[in-house]
């Protein structure tokens, strides 16, 4: 039987965070495109609230962004 079998609730939620953070820990650490990726969306998402557009064009924006991580 499998030792997560049975976990419910808040715990198995922070547990499935902390396997995210770890894959994009060793995404980061990995893959040169993954880093190319994060260092542009560090610099284009502040950069984006100084265009004039909607803020539900501004959101769209920044989740085009973070879906191409």
């Amino acid at each position: 039987m499998s030792p997560f079998k049975g976990q419910t609730g808040l715990k198995r939620i922070l547990n499935a965070a902390g396997y995210s953070l770890d894959g994009l820990s060793a995404a980061f650490k990995g893959e040169a495109a993954f880093r190319q990726l994060v260092l542009l969306n560090v610099v284009l998402v502040p950069l984006s609230f100084f265009l004039h557009v909607s803020k539900a064009e501004h959101a769209l924006l920044v989740a085009v962004c973070l879906l191409a991580l």
